[in-house]
């Protein structure tokens, strides 16, 4: 029997790094792969064309947008594999109409998001680039010269926005802190908030009641700007607020203006625009700590997402089973 063919929509750099070759056999084992055979990043169109002897495509970063014009070109293309995590970027929703299975490795890079966004609580809390120039700008070490504020994540009140995969892995990384979580998000299911120890409260409630807040929502347009000058002025003095999903969830101008108070701390992994500008306030400011979108999948363990999108292609093509991170078309509507 046949191998299905699959087309794998990666640049080189990508392909290097999620695609390596241990991945790959472990591909060959079942399927025929298909390399892009440009040596740059493909057009919709380029990987349209490719795809027309093809029965699955695998892409990441860098791939182009298909809609259900581009697949019109592959008949035989039976699922979309995506080792990275937003869809949104890659396919139209209309493309779940045409009976094409979709998958994507959001769940591998959440736990390392969830990670990020607890480093960056801990930091904030704790003032290290504070204390880090103090100790570098002065050399000393008497209490003169010690930042007065320092905050623990022990017994904490702690809020998140949108209880989406990235906001369980930080939530089950707080366990050990005994913290007190609230959460906000319509879509919430009741019984995976209780699974987790964690209480649904409006958005307001939320931000009033915690030390620190986490963004775990996505990019949509009911989304844009949910943090704005109404409800940063809701956090209680010396709040921290924390930023791992997308820049446009903040009001950047009212954040700057808030941020400028000295009244709360922000450690950001995205900004919008991104990078800040050269002369954004959020660079010089003391009290912010970024990053520079670094939250997903770090250096070395890249290859994870490829590993698992070969893996769901294996069920689907040898175990005709349904892929574990599935993509409903309700799904699409509200995730990133």
């Amino acid at each position: 029997m046949a191998k299905p063919r699959v087309f794998i929509a990666a640049d080189p750099e990508n392909m290097a790094q999620i695609f390596p070759e241990h991945v790959l056999e472990k591909l060959r084992e079942f399927a025929d792969p298909k390399l892009n055979d440009l040596g740059r990043r493909l057009t919709a169109d380029e990987v349209a064309e490719r795809l027309a002897d093809c029965e699955g495509l695998l892409t990441t970063w860098g791939a182009p947008r298909l809609t259900p014009r581009e697949l019109k070109a592959a008949p035989r293309l039976k699922i979309i594999a995506h080792a990275a995590g937003s869809l949104r970027p890659l396919i139209a929703p209309e493309v779940l109409d045409l009976g094409v299975t979709v998958t994507h490795a959001a769940a591998v890079i959440a736990p390392m998001v969830g990670e990020m966004a607890l480093a960056l609580a801990l930091a904030c809390l704790r003032r290290l680039t504070q204390h880090d120039r103090v100790m570098k700008g002065d050399r000393t070490f008497g209490e003169e010269q010690r930042p007065a504020v320092n905050h623990s994540l022990l017994g904490a009140k702690v809020g998140v926005v949108g209880l989406g995969k990235t906001a369980v892995e930080f939530v089950k990384l707080l366990k050990p802190f005994e913290c007190e979580i609230r959460a906000y998000d319509p879509f919430a299911r009741p019984e995976l908030a209780a699974e987790w120890g964690v209480r649904l409260a409006g958005l307001e409630e939320v931000l009033r009641h915690s030390r620190v807040v986490a963004l775990h929502a996505a990019n949509l347009e009911s989304t844009r700007h949910i943090i704005g000058r109404e409800q940063l002025a809701m956090l209680p003095d010396g709040a921290v607020l924390i930023n791992t999903a997308r820049g446009r969830l903040i009001d950047e101008e009212a954040l700057v203006a808030e941020l400028r108070t000295g009244r709360i701390w922000a450690g950001l992994d995205v900004t919008d625009p991104e990078p800040p500008a050269p002369d954004s306030p959020l660079r010089r400011l003391p009290n912010v700590i970024l990053t520079p979108h670094i939250a997903g999948p770090v250096t070395g363990r890249r290859w994870r997402l490829g590993d698992a999108m070969v893996e769901e292609l294996r069920r689907f093509f040898v175990e005709h089973a349904e892929p574990r991170f599935k993509v409903s078309k309700e799904q699409f509507a509200y995730m990133a």
